[in-house]
């Protein structure tokens, strides 16, 4: 046989072709000699449309003079042929002479009167370095493609480490997959433990990429599904055919989910994710390997060859996903905790200082809700004032926690201070109501005095009309004693606006009386006075001082806690809810442009939730629109941000919190 037709593999095809005028040299008189073929029938016949193809011709040189221009069009369009050619011709030829047919195609230049033997060498030398070559092609194919998939697995890395919405992540990792394997469909499970931490309790669906309406739902890890198995085994799994089992397997396959949704389950390839202790954290479960990935499959084409089985390649690439797949998940999970532990400790601190001061409980929640709700209304405006201005998920999260701790400071203000009701502190009521009772007690003994007097000076015939004179005159003075103490009384409650009988309350306490020992008692005291007095509200100016401080308790103890940067503005925004555009707020006197966006829609919302609050004591709670009212004023006056009040109103922010008083 003068030459044999091995191939690299089942796609790798070697013919030798021959001019005619060689035909007999080579085939022996008759073309039956493997892998021998006529050159031009063969390029004129029907050229197979799959393979790679190593090809050999043997041409004199006035045979292929004349049909330059026919074989260099006809290598063109078939690239699939990695062609050399042997010519047979004089000792000398030019090189010129061959063109437009590039030299490197030129194996060698043999004489015509070639012995058999020696073109058979050749032959043989041409398709080894053919097969060199096209093993360096393979190599180099297999090296582009392993480089091509390290590249995309390092992105893929990236993509999954910096994705922080869990379910995104499961998403992503799902789909990138079944895009790395080519499998039709999948799912994704993920490992919940007991509370203890201790033991694996179950599986929880995450995610289908079958488009399938399936809430979540637990899967015990056991041996009664793929998936379970799988999470209890800790090992890879690879199934070519589900219908092809046995049925004696440790595992069990739902076929019921089948005929449910009319699919069909052919070959499976389901992979645990270990996070660095080895311990299995989720299943990711890829189904039906694709021949071509973007064929869109039905049922009945899944049962044919247009599924196949995965492969030890898929295998390799899908384990590396897999690693990284639950280092992700694994850092989500634990950002979820981080967050979740933060979030609980800023809950429990603002219960704390709200137990402190049950008269504002749940003012920090509202204020909260309220800022959130603000945030996303001039998020959402496309025109007007605010078109510009947006807000990432971050920054109203950050806005949130500003505002949930924005009166924390409340801890380094007195208690007593705090829970202050009235202007003056129960002590204080409580002391001057003794006062008062004594007070009358006195009147009373002042006149029991008299009439014993009289009684001792005069005749008994007389007194009758004296005590009756003596009770009026002791009833006017009670009535009076029992008047200053309902001035008292109604001064005692916190206002709104300024209001107050101070005209009043300065000639009670000018009034004094005399104790045993000649010491006088005046009827107030002159702290009294000052406390009584207090225009608005129900704090003096030494208290409405201390709980101003709040404001900068708060922004010390905020700057102490190490916040990220996407929390890094917490601080500030906090400290600036008391102030106002004009200038006229505290604790820095900022003004205008000063304070920022989101400390504006803070004042807003602290204010309205402390006009309509019903858990003030020192005030009545007022409807909705009067306390709209009061902000408008307030906008007008240029101490509140106008623009921001009217998207607070036009997109009914204050019903946010949907409570029975707004």
């Amino acid at each position: 046989m003068l030459l044999s037709t091995q191939s690299l593999d089942a796609s790798v095809h070697e013919i030798c072709l021959v001019d005619s005028d060689w035909y007999g040299l080579l085939g022996g008189g008759n073309g039956s000699g493997s892998g021998v073929q006529l050159l031009d029938e063969y390029l004129s016949g029907d050229i197979p449309s799959t393979g790679m193809f190593l090809s050999t011709w043997v041409v004199g040189i006035n045979h292929l003079k004349r049909n330059l221009e026919h074989y260099w069009d006809w290598i063109r369009r078939h690239p699939e042929f990695d062609i050399k050619i042997i010519v047979l011709g004089p000792d000398r030829i030019d090189k010129a002479e061959l063109r437009p047919l590039p030299e490197e195609y030129i194996h060698l230049i043999l004489p015509e009167n070639v012995q058999k033997e020696t073109l058979t060498d050749v032959l043989e030398n041409a398709f080894f370095n053919l097969r060199l070559r096209n093993e360096k092609l393979q190599l180099q194919s297999r090296l582009a493609l392993s480089s091509q998939e390290l590249r995309r697995l390092t992105k893929v890395a990236q993509s999954l480490s910096t994705e922080r919405d869990f379910d995104v992540l499961i998403d992503q990792i799902l789909t990138q997959a079944r895009e790395m394997v080519s499998a039709d469909g999948g799912s994704i499970y993920v490992v919940e433990r007991e509370k203890s931490g201790q033991r694996t309790a179950h599986l929880r669906f995450k995610k289908s990429a079958l488009n399938l309406a399936t809430d979540e739902f637990l899967l015990p890890i056991d041996s009664n599904s793929i998936a379970g198995y799988v999470a209890m085994q800790g090992k890879i799994l690879i199934i070519d055919d589900v219908y092809a089992l046995s049925g004696n397997e440790e595992y069990r396959f739902n076929y019921e989910f089948d005929r449910a949704h009319n699919y069909y389950t052919k070959s499976m390839m389901v992979i645990p994710m270990k996070n660095h202790r080895s311990q299995v954290i989720g299943v990711i479960q890829l189904i039906n390997k694709k021949r071509h990935y973007g064929q869109q499959l039905t049922a009945e084409d899944m049962k044919g060859d247009a599924v196949i089985a995965f492969t030890e390649k898929d295998q390799e690439l899908a384990m590396a996903l897999a690693g990284q797949a639950a280092v992700a998940i694994e850092n989500n999970l634990l950002i979820q905790d981080i967050e979740n532990l933060f979030e609980g400790f800023v809950t429990a601190s603002v219960t704390a200082i709200e137990q402190r001061d049950p008269t504002t409980s749940g003012h920090s929640f509202r204020v909260a809700e309220f800022c959130v709700g603000l945030a996303k209304a001039v998020d959402r405006l496309s025109s007007g004032n605010f078109a510009h201005n947006h807000f990432s998920a971050d920054q109203i999260r950050e806005i949130r926690y500003a505002a949930l701790l924005h009166d924390f400071g409340k801890v380094g203000v007195r208690e007593k201070v705090l829970v202050k009701a009235k202007k003056l502190y129960p002590n204080e009521r409580e002391l001057i109501e003794w006062r008062f009772r004594y007070i009358r007690l006195a009147v009373e003994k002042h006149y029991a005095d008299k009439k014993l007097r009289y009684l001792k000076n005069n005749d008994r015939a007389s007194y009758s009309e004296y005590e009756e004179l003596m009770n009026r005159e002791m009833q006017e003075r009670l009535n009076e004693v029992d008047d200053m103490m309902r001035v008292i009384v109604e001064s005692d409650e916190p206002t709104v606006v300024e209001a107050g009988n101070f005209e009043k309350l300065e000639q009670i306490a000018r009034k004094k009386i005399r104790l045993p020992g000649g010491i006088m008692l005046p009827f107030l005291h002159e702290n009294e006075l000052i406390s009584l007095s207090i225009r608005r509200g129900n704090l003096n100016q030494q208290e409405r001082l201390e709980i101003e401080s709040h404001v900068s308790h708060t922004y010390r103890f905020l700057i102490q806690i190490p916040w990220t940067g996407d929390l890094a503005r917490v601080p500030d925004i906090a400290h600036g809810h008391h102030e106002k555009l004009d200038g006229s707020g505290y604790p820095l006197g900022l003004a205008g442009d000063e304070i920022s966006l989101q400390t504006r829609m803070m004042t807003i919302a602290d204010i309205y939730d402390a006009l309509t609050a019903p858990d003030r004591p020192y005030k009545k709670s007022l409807p909705a629109e009067n306390a709209l009212d009061i902000l408008k004023l307030e906008a007008k006056e240029q101490r509140l941000d106008e623009r921001l009040l009217n998207v607070f109103i036009e997109s009914e922010v204050f019903r946010v919190t949907e409570s029975p008083w707004t």
